[in-house]
C-alpha cells in the first residue's frame, strides 16, 4: 500500500491545513466561526442521511400518515435517535483505535458476527437498490416527464424504462467512483451529497409549506402532539379509528383491529429498520477513517450525525406524513364504495366530506386488496366449515382464466353482507403510494409543487440512496479482499447494486411496497452490529486508556442497552412472525457457531494488529 499522510501532521499534501488543525482553531474561535467551520468539515453524517432517505423511509412515513395520520410523528424520530446512539458508539471505537470495523470485530468480539455483519450489509445492498430505481423510474413517468415515458409517453415503455435505468445508473456509478479517487475525490462526493439532501429537505418543506396556506388542512395541536411517544400504539388503534370501530359489531370490529395494529407494528419495525440500517452502521465507520479523523474529533462526530442526519431525517420524513395524513388518513380510495355510501358514513361520523380527485381511482392492487379484506370478514360470519367450504368455491373459480366474472360476481355476493362501516374502513386502509399522494395533491397545490417539487424530492431520495449503496458495496467487497478503499477493487465492488436495474421491468406495481419486506429482512440482521458494538465499548484490549470510565461509561451502557433491550427483543419477534421456529432456530443456530468459535480461539495466539489502517 502507499504511503499515506500523517493525520496528526498540521498540514496536508500541498501545504493546506489539516482538518485536525481546523478543527483546533474553530474551537478556540467559538461563536458562529466555530459552526461555520463545523459545518464545512461535516460529511460523514450526510452521508448516513443521503442513504435513510431513501425508498423504504419514504413507504414508511407515507404509509404511517395513511394509517395513523400525525398521532405517530414520535415513531422516525425515536427510530432515528436509538440508532444515532450505536453511530456514536461505532464513532467512538473506530476514532480512538483507527481500527477498520470489520477487522475490530472479527478480532476483539466475532468474527461469525464481524463475517455475518459484513455479508448482511454486502447482501442488502444488492436487494435495497431495487426498490430505488423503481421508483425512480416511476417518478420520471408519472411525475415529472409523463408525456415522454411510461404507458401514455411518446417512448415505447421498456424503450423508456432502458434509457432511465441507464441514465440514472451512469449518473450514479460515476458519483460513486468519485469516492474512490483519493484527495479530492471524496470532498466533492461528500459535497454532491450534502447538495441532495439539501435539495430532499427543501422540497418536502416547500410542500408543507405551500399547503399550510390551505384553510383547515393542518391542526397544529395534533401535530405537536403526534410528537409526544405513544408506545401503546403497538397494542391499540389509532385514535382516528375508533369511532369508525364503534359501528362496526363487537364479534366483528376485533378483525379490523388486529389488522389496524398489525400494520402499525409492521410499520414501525420498517421505519426502524430503514432509520439505520445494517449497511448503514457498516459505512459509518469507514466513512470516519477515509477523512483521516482521530480522537479530536468524538465530539465532533455527534454534531455532524445532528446536522447531517437527525435534522434532515426529521424534517423530510414529518413533511411526508403531515402530507400523506393531510389527504388519506380516514379517507376511502376513490372507486371503491358507492359515493353515497361514503357521505352517509361521513354523516353519521360527523366527518367533512372531501372532494378526492377523479384521477386517483383505485389501482387493479387496490381493487384486490380492498376486496380481500371484506372476504376474511364476511368469512368471519360464517362457520369454520362453511368458510372453507366458500374459500375452496372460490380457489376452483379464481384457477379458472374462463370463469372470472364468476368469481367476481360470487366475490361481491360475498362482501355485500358486510356493512357499510366495514367497507368504509376497508376502503380507507388500502395502501396509497407516492404517486397517489402526488395526484391528491394537485387540487390544492397546482402541478408544480405537487408533481415536479414533490417528485423532484423522491428522485433525490432514491438516487442518493443508489449512490451510497454503490459505495457501501465498493468498502465492503475491499474489506473482503483486504484491499485499499480506492482502484479498480473499489469500482468493481461498487458494481454489484447493478442488480437494481432489472427492478423497474418486474416490480413496478409493488413500489415502493417492496421497500417494506426489504426493511423487515434488515431489521432482522441488524442485531449483529448492535451486539458488536456494545462489546467493543467494553473491550479493554480494544480501547486501553480511551476506554469510557465511571459515569460515563455507566452512560454509554445504559443508552446502548436500551436500544439493544429495543432492537433485539423486536427483531426476535419478527424473525418469529415471519419464518415461526425455524427462523429462531436459525438465530440459535447462528449463535452456537458464535459460541464454537469463541471457545477454539481462546487458546489460539492472535498476531498484533495495526493501529490504523492504511486507506
Amino acid at each position: 500500500m502507499t504511503q499515506q499522510p500523517d493525520p496528526d501532521s498540521q498540514e496536508q499534501p500541498g501545504g493546506t491545513p489539516s482538518e485536525k488543525h481546523i478543527l483546533r482553531e474553530a474551537d478556540a474561535a467559538g461563536g458562529w466561526k466555530k459552526y461555520r467551520t463545523y459545518l464545512a468539515l461535516s460529511g460523514p453524517g450526510f452521508l448516513q442521511s443521503a442513504i435513510t432517505l431513501g425508498g423504504g423511509t419514504l413507504a414508511g412515513s407515507l404509509y404511517l400518515g395513511v394509517l395513523a395520520g400525525t398521532s405517530m410523528l414520535w415513531v422516525q424520530p425515536m427510530a432515528m435517535m436509538i440508532g444515532i446512539i450505536m453511530l456514536c458508539a461505532i464513532a467512538y471505537v473506530t476514532l480512538s483505535t483507527g481500527r477498520r470495523p470489520f477487522e475490530a470485530i472479527n478480532t476483539e468480539v466475532n468474527p461469525v458476527f464481524g463475517w455475518g455483519w459484513a455479508l448482511a450489509a454486502f447482501v442488502a445492498n444488492m436487494v435495497w437498490v431495487m426498490p430505488q430505481y423503481t421508483l425512480a423510474v416511476g417518478v420520471f413517468e408519472q411525475n415529472l416527464l409523463p408525456g415522454v415515458f411510461g404507458e401514455n409517453g411518446a417512448l415505447p415503455q421498456t424503450t423508456g424504462r432502458l434509457i432511465l435505468v441507464f441514465l440514472i445508473f451512469g449518473i450514479a456509478l460515476a458519483v460513486t467512483w468519485s469516492y474512490g479517487r483519493a484527495g479530492i475525490g471524496v470532498k466533492l462526493f461528500e459535497l454532491l451529497i450534502k447538495l441532495m439532501v439539501a435539495f430532499i429537505v427543501l422540497a418536502f418543506i416547500g410542500v408543507v409549506i405551500r399547503l399550510a396556506f390551505e384553510p383547515g388542512v393542518f391542526n397544529w395541536g395534533e401535530i405537536l402532539r403526534g410528537f409526544i411517544p405513544n408506545p401503546a400504539m403497538i397494542q391499540r388503534p389509532a385514535e382516528g379509528f375508533q369511532a369508525l370501530l364503534g359501528h362496526i359489531p363487537p364479534q366483528f370490529s376485533e378483525y379490523w383491529v388486529e389488522i389496524i395494529v398489525g400494520d402499525q407494528r409492521n410499520v414501525i419495525v420498517a421505519t426502524a429498520a430503514t432509520a439505520v440500517g445494517i449497511n448503514m452502521t457498516f459505512l459509518f465507520g469507514y466513512s470516519l477513517l477515509r477523512r483521516r479523523w482521530g480522537r479530536e474529533f468524538r465530539g465532533f462526530v455527534k454534531f455532524d450525525l445532528a446536522t447531517g442526519m437527525l435534522i434532515p431525517f426529521l424534517i423530510a420524513t414529518s413533511c411526508v406524513i403531515l402530507a400523506a395524513a393531510s389527504q388519506f388518513h380516514r379517507v376511502p380510495q376513490h372507486g371503491l364504495m358507492d359515493p353515497e355510501e361514503i357521505a352517509m358514513v361521513q354523516e353519521e361520523l360527523g366527518e367533512e366530506a372531501r372532494e378526492v380527485p377523479e384521477a386517483l381511482r383505485a389501482s387493479e392492487g387496490q381493487r384486490d386488496a380492498y376486496r380481500k379484506l371484506l372476504l376474511e370478514r364476511a368469512l368471519l360470519a360464517m362457520d369454520e366449515e362453511e368458510a372453507e367450504s366458500v374459500r375452496s368455491e372460490l380457489g376452483t373459480l379464481q384457477d379458472d382464466p374462463d370463469r372470472e366474472n364468476d368469481y367476481n360476481s360470487r366475490l361481491d355476493e360475498l362482501t355485500a353482507v358486510t356493512t357499510p362501516y366495514d367497507r368504509y374502513l376497508a376502503a380507507t386502509l388500502v395502501r396509497r403510494d407516492n404517486f397517489d399522494l402526488a395526484t391528491a395533491l394537485e387540487p390544492l397545490l397546482g402541478r408544480f409543487f405537487a408533481q415536479v417539487i414533490f417528485g423532484l424530492g423522491v428522485l433525490g431520495m432514491t438516487f442518493s440512496s443508489i449512490t451510497l449503496l454503490m459505495v457501501i458495496s465498493g468498502i465492503g467487497f475491499c474489506e473482503f479482499l483486504n484491499k485499499p478503499h480506492e482502484g479498480w477493487w473499489f469500482r468493481f465492488g461498487a458494481l454489484f447494486p447493478v442488480t437494481g436495474v432489472i427492478a423497474p421491468f418486474f416490480w413496478t406495481a409493488a413500489a415502493p411496497w417492496l421497500v417494506v419486506p426489504v426493511s423487515v429482512f434488515a431489521f432482522l440482521l441488524i442485531p449483529l452490529a448492535y451486539i458488536s458494538f456494545f462489546a467493543l465499548m467494553n473491550q479493554k484490549t480494544l480501547l486501553g486508556d480511551d476506554m469510557p470510565r465511571g459515569g460515563r461509561r455507566i452512560a454509554w451502557n445504559v443508552f446502548m442497552g436500551g436500544a439493544l433491550l429495543i432492537i433485539v427483543p423486536s427483531s426476535l419477534y419478527m424473525l418469529y412472525n415471519r419464518f415461526g421456529l425455524g427462523g429462531l432456530t436459525a438465530a440459535a443456530l447462528v449463535l452456537l457457531l458464535a459460541a464454537a468459535v469463541h471457545i477454539y480461539r481462546k487458546n489460539q495466539v492472535r498476531p498484533e494488529q495495526p493501529h490504523r489502517p492504511d486507506f
